[in-house]
């Protein structure tokens, strides 16, 4: 085994999640689609840090929309929506 301090400036993880019998999820809110859009936009954008966007399973915070995490900074994007990416692509443009 191997532990090793190297990897992302920003790594954004993004709920994608979709709960069995109607409860509240992420997945069918459009987080996929924040996924797929983030990606493409981080690659256009040539930020100088290492950028990496991730869909993952359920974050536990989707009562109100989608979810998403970034780290290491361990901030969160909470109640969000594929309306919301404008506002999502300028908090990660201040990060650099």
């Amino acid at each position: 085994m191997k532990i090793v301090r190297e990897g992302y400036d920003l790594h954004i993880l993004i709920c994608t999640n979709e709960k069995e019998g109607g409860r509240s999820s992420c997945g069918p809110k459009g987080g996929q689609a924040i996924v797929d859009h983030l990606k493409a936009w981080v690659k256009e954008q040539k930020f100088p840090g290492r950028i990496r966007v991730n869909r993952s399973g359920c974050l536990g915070k989707c009562e109100s929309g989608i979810a998403g995490v970034a780290y290491p900074r361990g901030e969160w994007v909470l109640e969000a929506s594929p309306a919301d990416l404008p506002k999502i692509e300028e908090w990660i443009r201040k990060q650099f």
